[in-house]
């Protein structure tokens, strides 16, 4: 499990002083290497990349540089023309898949589905774990996601806007979280 921080480096790096031990995903995007080392540095365990908003090349490059870092790299999709330019990318260990679209900023969490039917053999071959991202309000979305073939979930929408965090994330699993 991750712990995911409001895109700020500030924020990282307040968590990981006040001595949170669970692996910090740093979720600025990422367009810079110095980010990458910034990141690192402020306490982050992985990193978010953007496939919409970086080359393959970029890509590749800041894939090296997390692997020489020690982090992971979260690498983010959204349709199917990202998901072929990933999935082409050697050392690729973990791919999110957006629901929600950066043209229209409509969530669908079908996305995911779609996606998995078409992938799930290339995904499943390379050894990638996948993400289920945005969209995810409920144990009923979670559930769906998860039958898609979705390893993990990111999930903030729904818990920033809660009074109690711990509570929402019990409900959004349906069930309470053992400590």
């Amino acid at each position: 499990m991750y712990l995911i921080l409001q895109g700020s480096f500030e924020n990282l790096q307040k968590v990981r002083k006040a001595g949170v031990k669970c692996p910090l995903l740093c979720k600025e995007f990422v367009v810079d290497k110095w980010q990458i080392y910034y990141a690192r540095a402020m306490g982050a365990d992985a990193v978010l990349l953007i496939a919409a908003v970086l080359t393959d090349l970029d890509i590749k490059y800041f894939l090296r540089i997390c692997k020489e870092l020690g982090l992971t790299a979260l690498i983010e999709v959204h349709d199917e023309r990202e998901m072929e330019r990933v999935l082409a990318i050697n050392g690729v260990q973990l791919i999110g898949i957006n629901n929600r679209s950066l043209e229209t900023f409509i969530v669908d969490t079908s996305n995911t589905k779609t996606l998995l039917e078409k992938h799930g053999d290339a995904i499943r071959e390379k050894g990638i774990l996948v993400v289920g991202e945005s969209g995810l309000f409920n144990p009923d979305d979670v559930a769906y996601v998860q039958n898609a073939g979705v390893s993990a979930v990111l999930v903030g929408e729904s818990l920033v806007k809660q009074a109690d965090p711990g509570r929402a994330i019990a409900g959004l699993f349906g069930k309470e979280l053992v400590h």
